[in-house]
């Protein structure tokens, strides 16, 4: 198994193993279903999960108490998967994977490597199609915003960063941010710059 598609599985779902005993064989597949519709749209409206939990009550059984979770939890799985390329993870290890180091039940395990197995091409496909169509910033705009108020000393004043985007559709958002997420932010760029241009100089890369 690819060792960075085990790590970033591990990593990424640790917070979520205290969940998975909740999971059962007609939740996961309920998650599922969800967890496709999103990647196939990359849309997360409260229609999608609104029907998965009507689908449990309508078959007699319980909604999980941290189905939200576990639907973010499944659904980072596949997308981790399906971001690995294809041939370098295994089924028997991915299996593996998921029972030994998440403690995902034997039948949701093989609900779920089954889909990923049965559906890779499609899946990948949307999965690509849907990422590419994102909208990214057109324009932005920046400037500083520093608030005086007569309760906070002489010397300190409330500076925050505002962020303004035009899209490519014509919208706009506008992004505030306090000045200690804004370098926050700026270390973790920092950080990633730093970690891709590690890569590229590794000789695996070169060859692509």
């Amino acid at each position: 198994m690819s060792t960075n598609f085990y790590y970033t599985v591990v990593k990424n779902l640790k917070p979520y193993v205290r969940y998975f005993p909740q999971l059962t064989k007609p939740v996961m597949r309920v998650l599922i279903q969800a967890s496709v519709h999103y990647i196939e749209t990359n849309k997360c409206s409260p229609e999608i999960l609104d029907s998965a939990l009507n689908k449990l009550p309508h078959s007699g059984l319980i909604i999980p108490e941290n189905f939200c979770e576990l639907f973010a939890a499944i659904l980072q799985i596949m997308q981790i998967y399906l971001r690995a390329p294809a041939g370098t993870v295994k089924l028997d290890e991915l299996r593996e994977c998921l029972q030994e180091d998440l403690n995902l039940n034997y039948e949701c395990v093989e609900d779920l490597v089954k889909v990923l197995h049965n559906h890779r091409v499609s899946l990948t496909k949307h999965f690509i199609e849907a990422k590419s169509v994102k909208n990214y910033a057109k324009h932005m705009q920046w400037r500083i915003n520093i608030s005086l108020s007569k309760e906070l000393p002489r010397d300190h004043a409330a500076i925050t960063i505002i962020l303004h985007f035009h899209l490519p559709d014509g919208r706009y958002r506008t992004l505030e941010l306090p000045l200690a997420m804004f370098h926050h932010l700026r270390y973790k760029l920092a950080n990633l710059l730093s970690e891709m241009q590690f890569l590229e100089q590794r000789s695996v890369m070169k060859k692509f």
